[in-house]
């Protein structure tokens, strides 16, 4: 029986073990959280995500549980239609895309997770590799040997420090702001409001509810008051003005958006990153949680080679064209967020649906897991 260590209990951690927990290994989980804080914000699933998710099990629970996204309309602050996009035709089947609670699936990932040991206010500590195996002290003093040790731990991953030293990250967004709302009623696709000021995006992520995610435009990395970030925005057209009649800030996730430097390889013998730990980046692409639902269907086909030795350059190897393909088309279109409105607006007039088509066109192909 070898043993497994999981730091990290996101979306990429309970994908792993998910799939991990029936192969006769012994399998431990650590959270740094005292228990689980799921953030209280949506989550949209583009279809390769979706694909990962039917590989794991789970991909018609979180199509019941969620909300099925067909379509992608980008409209001006006037609710001018400037670009609308088939899903379906993009991504070449049905159903493609999700949008759900993070919570919920969260919830749906830990469900039948009963063969691992979850430890929470844990977090490792110390770490020795050995082509054998790696040495773990971990923070609460236990010390153990693992034949392997997954980085699931998010994108200020503590394993990786361990591995590589502080590597910092590259600040592309001082602000957004997130938050759930219920839905309005003929808010029924993926719909983003624009203008020079900013962005103002509506997923439903149920039947009922609504992601909701702001971005405000502004030279450099200035910050607003929060009490004052919405005011714009009050003038946009139906239903955003009605939405922020109900919205406070105190009830809102506020973050920056930053970006992890393309990593030399995704770990260091036995021990593996997934997830926002190897490849974070903003969600111009919106790729965060369907990457890391795809690491964990690629690694756990890996992992059943019984020689784990040099699994973190295996995977690599698997993963970088994928995710350097997504790494290049995020920052195309972190570029083309911070061109003039005037250009924006033409370029999604002429050229939109042909960009988007090619922007997703590697990852619509469904790999060989």
């Amino acid at each position: 029986m070898k043993k497994v260590l999981i730091a990290g209990g996101g979306i990429a951690g309970l994908a792993i073990a998910r799939m991990l927990q029936h192969k006769g290994h012994h399998i431990t989980l650590i959270e740094k959280q005292p228990k689980w804080q799921i953030s209280g914000t949506g989550l949209y699933i583009p279809s390769n995500g979706i694909v990962a998710l039917d590989k794991i099990g789970l991909g018609d629970m979180v199509r019941k549980e969620g909300f099925i996204v067909s379509s992608r309309h980008i409209m001006d602050s006037n609710a001018k239609m400037l670009l609308e996009l088939d899903l379906e035709k993009i991504w070449g089947r049905k159903k493609a895309c999700v949008g759900i609670k993070r919570k919920k699936l969260h919830d749906i990932l830990i469900d039948g997770i009963d063969k691992v040991n979850i430890l929470f206010d844990t977090t490792i500590k110390n770490l020795k590799t050995d082509p054998q195996y790696i040495d773990i002290e971990l923070s609460n003093g236990h010390k153990e040997k693992y034949d392997l040790v997954i980085g699931a731990d998010g994108l200020y991953s503590k394993t990786r420090t361990l591995i590589f030293g502080d590597i910092p990250l590259r600040k592309v967004t001082a602000q957004v702001c997130r938050f759930i709302i219920k839905k309005p009623k003929k808010v029924n696709s993926w719909t983003l409001f624009i203008s020079a000021i900013g962005q103002f995006l509506i997923i439903p992520i149920d039947n009922d509810s609504a992601y909701c995610y702001v971005n405000r435009k502004t030279k450099g990395l200035k910050t607003f008051d929060k009490e004052l970030y919405m005011e714009p925005f009050k003038k946009f057209a139906s239903p955003v003005p009605e939405i922020l009649e109900k919205w406070s800030p105190d009830h809102s996730y506020w973050n920056d958006l930053e970006e992890l430097p393309k990593l030399p390889i995704m770990g260091d013998g036995r021990l593996v990153l997934i997830g926002d730990a190897a490849h974070g980046m903003p969600p111009f692409m919106a790729q965060g949680g369907a990457l890391a639902l795809e690491d964990a269907a690629v690694l756990a086909t890996l992992l059943e080679d019984e020689d784990w030795s040099n699994v973190a350059s295996t995977f690599s190897k698997n993963r970088t064209h994928r995710i350097e393909w997504t790494r290049i088309r995020n920052q195309k279109r972190e570029k083309l967020s911070k061109l003039p409105y005037w250009i924006a607006k033409l370029g999604l007039k002429k050229v939109g649906e042909k960009n988007w088509t090619e922007d997703y066109k590697p990852l619509a192909e469904t790999p060989n897991w």
